[in-house]
């Protein structure tokens, strides 16, 4: 069932995927809310590189800075997952088109 040639075709899937995904540590995605307010940088990993609020924490309601913490979250996220199928993608398309 799985012989010698599904082994083989596992490493190049391994290959493909590990040299896509390589990049990603060093792709930086900003989101950022409230007209720049909150800023949240990440990595093409999902790691925080910076986050900074752009006001006197005092001037801001906590509900009003959780929202937007929250949506420049979901827009920095929403763009590592989107780079991250894209390189996916080309990776797995690349293996296929060499065959």
């Amino acid at each position: 069932m799985f012989g010698p040639e599904f082994l083989q075709q596992l490493a190049q899937l391994k290959n493909a995927t590990d040299s896509g995904m390589s990049k990603l540590p060093e792709i930086v995605v900003e989101g950022n809310a409230g007209n720049g307010l909150v800023r949240i940088k990440l990595d093409g990993q999902y790691q925080l590189k910076d986050l900074s609020i752009a006001i006197d924490l005092q001037l801001i309601e906590k509900d009003d800075l959780e929202d937007f913490l929250a949506v420049a979250l979901k827009q920095a996220i929403d763009q590592v997952t989107a780079i991250r199928e894209k390189e996916l993608y080309n990776s797995l398309t690349d293996m296929l088109g060499k065959k």
